[in-house]
């Protein structure tokens, strides 16, 4: 018996690791997705500092409200700082990265929600119009932004920054490493429900991401804590789980997407130069 237990506890911990490691390979690839379309505007980093730049966005997202929003601020102003980057092409490579992003999200939310309800499907509608406006518009869409952040550019900068459009190695990479970071994202969740010795069908678990990104944009506590947690113990529960696995599942999951990803973040901040721009980003 006690064998047995062991054997358990040993696959639990495989499970584990390995959901750690999709995490991390998520992040990377964020990374190469950013190095492909900034390098689509004449700009070459490399990807270690990108990839440093996206853990310590991750801390920032994690302690402040609207998750997902002062990130993305730390990424622009890490590259402009210590790379010199103008800001201007740093918010649009961020922008124009969300937009790739939003074409495997629109498949997955399709998915999800079709799979369980089609008339929450009916939120793609508005998503889809604005992004095809901004495609249409995209020339003027990047003289609002630059007007927004007030950053002045040369001609040959704002061609660079037109011509990303029709960039299509940098579209081909974005969509792809976007395509592979969603099914990382379905993987690690299906790691942690056989960590806890659960068969969770593959679209189910499309569902639950769905709910899970969707709950980490809409949070307005830092990080999303307590409505994060909430609403996936909910989602879990609704699609079949015990209470208590649902608990579990959830707490593996937010201890790799919450905690270490802070710590690494964090340790990022202290170690790489990230204290000039968390400076610069408190007194914006």
């Amino acid at each position: 018996m006690l064998a047995g237990i062991q054997q358990v506890r040993c696959a639990s911990l495989r499970y584990f690791i390995l959901a750690v490691a999709t995490y991390y390979l998520s992040v990377l690839l964020f990374a190469l997705r950013w190095k492909y379309v900034l390098r689509g505007t004449g700009v070459d980093l490399p990807i270690n500092d990108l990839f440093k730049a996206n853990l310590a966005g991750l801390f920032v997202n994690n302690i402040t409200p609207m998750s997902r929003g002062g990130g993305e601020f730390l990424r622009m102003l890490w590259i402009s700082r210590l790379r010199g980057v103008p800001l201007g092409i740093s918010a649009i490579t961020i922008i124009y990265e969300r937009i790739l992003e939003s074409i495997p999200v629109m498949v997955m939310v399709a998915v999800g929600f079709l799979y369980f309800a089609t008339s929450e499907s009916l939120v793609l509608v508005p998503l889809l119009a604005g992004l095809l406006i901004i495609w249409l518009k995209w020339e003027r869409f990047i003289e609002l932004t630059l007007r927004l952040f007030r950053v002045n550019l040369s001609d040959e900068e704002k061609a660079r920054l037109i011509s990303l459009r029709s960039c299509g190695t940098a579209n081909l990479v974005g969509i792809t490493a976007s395509s592979l970071v969603w099914v990382l994202d379905v993987a690690r969740l299906k790691l942690l429900t056989l960590a806890v010795g659960l068969e969770v069908s593959i679209p189910v678990l499309v569902f639950v991401s769905v709910v899970n990104l969707v709950l980490g944009i809409a949070a307005f506590t830092p990080g999303g804590v307590g409505i994060v947690e909430g609403g996936l113990v909910g989602t879990l529960t609704y699609v079949g789980l015990s209470p208590a696995l649902a608990v579990s599942v959830v707490v593996l999951e937010r201890f790799i997407s919450y905690v270490l990803s802070s710590l690494s973040g964090l340790a990022v901040l202290l170690t790489s130069g990230g204290r000039e721009v968390w400076r610069a980003l408190k007194s914006r």
